[in-house]
């Protein structure tokens, strides 16, 4: 059955606009210091019971209090979706203020609700029976949590250490309904009551990016760009984000996640994800995507330009002949022919070095321990192991990522083993070169000279290595041509809005990649959501074990996509965290549920997925996948005859004459329209299944009913989306010509 819900929901700062215009108003008329927070719990603020009597009275400034945002018609749905009798508005306000509380309600356009004036609203609420509460009051939102009910409090700010899991902290009532609904088995997104779409889609962009990128973000979402390295703004932009873009400036750390509660995605316009704090998102459940390999070329031809500008005194050369001064005996330019040169990494950049290079007829050494030896042929590169590439390198340039591995790759001590008169060049990141070692090697001409286009810390205002006449520094120019800028936003902005769109993107870094294309991927992984969403409706209380069978020639990165949006979609009903297939498995480890996946490839022809927890009894839903259409097939060992779709009432019973009658006839008494119908047995006279599609709500009073029906043993009402269609391919008509 559907998981009961009674409500309880605070007035002045969840219903109504912020408050603060009641504190600034008593400060005006009476001459009081009330900070503006003081009536976001005027009771808990120790405002005096005359000014509150005043605030809250006729002709009182609460008067002229806007609702919040949706919020007439936020309260519509919890009532249609909840029932009358389980929502209730629980406030702190004098019941003095009874008349023209009610009169403010009625002239906003708020349906009928019950309401209840008291200042111990836990014990009001323990009396109703109240399960979920939504406040904006810390102390009223900890009080609800000490009496085991979960509240949801409506604040941009990170939860402390140690704060209870009663608490749910959601930037807003929007966010908190929504989540009530979900809970509630309700499906459909919420509307505005002119039966408005959702708001569009906010995206922060953090760092420069092409601007055609940016034309296309802003085609599905609203843009808002804020420099990255100004905190409070950022933060502030973030408050209702639901995507994030960076490049390298921008420090994604779990202190900034904690500020942007609704952040589904943040991309880096780039390769590395090195200033992305990649666990923090991964247990908010946020998803990663980068750019790999699309700056691959400029980033290359950087580093070929840094290596001529050294070999070619360009620099100082091109400095003193604009000064005027002719100095063409002091310079001492040498060619790249017949000199050997040492790739440190040979992946998409390293490569585009090494291809480059050729032309100048170098000696070419390479050290990458992931690169096979038929990829070093290919190349032209001799591959050797790092302290031979270092003793016998004349030019060493740095192509690898980030990593705890490669950190400082380039010390004092391996800067020992270089020849004397080398020439470093990083590209790569900055803490690959311990760049104090380097500045002191190239002072005393053990490095004759160095080009390094990244740092440690970015933006870079200072650095051992900077006025030091042997070293040619660029600030992190490497990957921005302007081919690359277009390339890099190109693929981010592409796939940023297909991920909001909830489809697999091929870039993710924390999520598998996907062996199937994005849209056959979708209609699977829609159909595994509803199938994990039913399994928890069937089992409403949060099992032990979750396993996933698959049978079939099925990829193993298909199966972990399914089972992760399923596994997902179950929790959110299970438990009430942020869970999305990016952070589920995390999740279900915390709570101690044990999640197993096997495979059985040789069981049938056409692939099925089951999914089945513990219980008294245990439940099993099971998806069949013909690889093209997808749809639930099985519920609890009972075969369909078509998938299951729609609002339905799903019963097991025993099978005897007169059931599905009574049934169908309570249906008809509570004007409930009956669409399909679909029953299986395995025997006369035992265990059966019905399921019946339905037009209309079912109300409680009728499923309490059907309960009451002797050898009805279980009934639920679910809502599942319909399966969406693979599109239609017209095949081309010859036209004779």
């Amino acid at each position: 059955m559907e998981r009961l819900i009674r409500l309880a929901l605070d007035l002045d700062g969840v219903l109504t606009e912020h408050p603060a215009p009641l504190a600034q108003a008593a400060n005006r008329a009476l001459g009081m210091q009330l900070p503006d927070h003081a009536f976001v719990d005027s009771h808990g603020c120790n405002v005096p019971e005359a000014v509150r009597l005043w605030v809250y009275g006729p002709g009182g400034p609460a008067a002229l209090l806007d609702p919040a945002p949706n919020a007439p018609q936020l309260l519509r749905q919890l009532l249609q979706v909840l029932g009358n009798d389980r929502v209730t508005i629980i406030t702190a306000r004098p019941d003095r203020s009874q008349a023209t509380t009610e009169e403010w309600l009625q002239r906003h356009g708020f349906p009928p609700c019950r309401i209840v004036f008291t200042e111990d609203k836990v014990a009001a609420a323990r009396e109703l029976g109240v399960t979920h509460a939504i406040e904006d009051s810390l102390r009223h939102a900890t009080r609800y949590a000490e009496a085991g009910i979960t509240c949801f409090l409506l604040t941009s700010e990170p939860a402390p250490a140690g704060e209870s899991p009663f608490v749910v902290r959601v930037p807003d009532l929007t966010a908190a309904v929504q989540a009530i609904l979900r809970l509630a088995g309700a499906s459909l997104p919420v509307v505005s009551g002119d039966g408005t779409l959702p708001r569009r889609r906010r995206i922060v962009v953090s760092d420069v990016i092409d601007q055609r990128a940016r034309e296309r973000l802003a085609a599905e979402a609203d843009v808002i760009e804020v420099d990255g390295r100004n905190k409070e703004a950022l933060y502030a932009a973030l408050r209702d984000a639901d995507a994030l873009i960076v490049r390298s400036e921008t420090q994604v750390t779990r202190e900034l996640l904690a500020h942007a509660p609704r952040l589904r995605v943040v991309a880096r316009a780039g390769t590395g994800v090195d200033n992305i704090d990649l666990q923090a998102a991964t247990e908010a459940g946020i998803l990663v995507l980068n750019a790999p390999g699309a700056n691959a070329v400029s980033a290359g031809e950087h580093t070929i330009a840094l290596i001529l500008a050294i070999s070619r005194c360009l620099i100082e050369a091109n400095a003193t002949t604009h000064a005027g001064r002719w100095e063409r005996k002091r310079f001492r330019p040498f060619d790249l022919k017949g000199k050997t040169v040492g790739i440190v990494g040979l992946g998409r950049v390293g490569s585009v070095v090494a291809q480059r290079l050729r032309a100048f007829e170098v000696r070419l050494l390479g050290y990458d321990p992931y690169v096979t030896r038929e990829r070093f042929a290919q190349l032209g590169v001799e591959p050797v192991d790092y302290e031979t590439l270092l003793e016998h390198s004349d030019i060493v340039t740095f192509h690898v990522p980030a990593t705890p591995e490669t950190r400082h790759m380039l010390d004092a001590r391996a800067i020992a083993r270089l020849k004397r008169g080398v020439i470093v060049i990083n590209c790569a990141r900055g803490e690959v070169v311990d760049v104090h070692a380097l500045a002191e090697a190239l002072k005393s001409g053990h490095v004759a000279a160095a080009g390094v286009d990244v740092f440690p810390e970015e933006p870079a205002h200072e650095s051992p290595l900077f006025g030091l006449p042997n070293v040619v520094v660029t600030p992190h120019i490497g990957g921005s041509s302007r081919e690359a800028l277009q390339a890099v936003g190109e693929i981010i902005a592409t796939t940023t809005l297909a991920a909001l769109r909830g489809e697999i993107v091929p870039n993710a870094v924390n999520l598998p990649a996907a062996s199937l294309h994005a849209p056959e991927l979708l209609r699977l992984t829609q159909v595994a959501e509803a199938a994990g969403h039913l399994i928890a409706v069937l089992q409403p209380s949060r099992p032990s074990t979750f396993e996933v069978t698959v049978h079939g020639q099925v990829a193993p990165d298909i199966a972990e996509h399914v089972t992760a949006v399923a596994l997902a979609s179950a929790l959110r009903r299970w438990t009430v965290r942020r869970v999305t297939p990016v952070n589920a498995r995390l999740v279900a480890q915390e709570l101690h549920l044990f999640v197993d996946v096997r495979f059985d490839t040789g069981a049938s022809t056409v692939p099925e997925f089951n999914f089945e927890v513990d219980g008294d009894p245990p439940h099993h839903v099971m998806v069949r996948w013909d690889h093209r259409t997808a749809g639930i097939m099985e519920v609890d060992r009972f075969s369909l005859e078509r998938p299951l779709a729609g609002h339905m009432l799903i019963t097991h019973h025993r099978d005897r004459p007169g059931i599905i009658g009574r049934i169908g006839t309570i249906l008809g008494r509570y004007d409930v329209n009956i669409a399909g119908m679909q029953v299986g047995r395995r025997q006369r006279g035992g265990e059966a299944i019905m399921v019946l599609n339905v037009d209309d709500p079912i109300p409680e009073a009728a499923l309490n009913e059907i309960l009451q029906i002797p050898d009805v043993w279980t009934a639920y009402v679910v809502s599942l989306p319909e399966p969406v269609e693979p599109p239609v391919i017209t095949p081309a008509v010859p036209v004779d010509r």
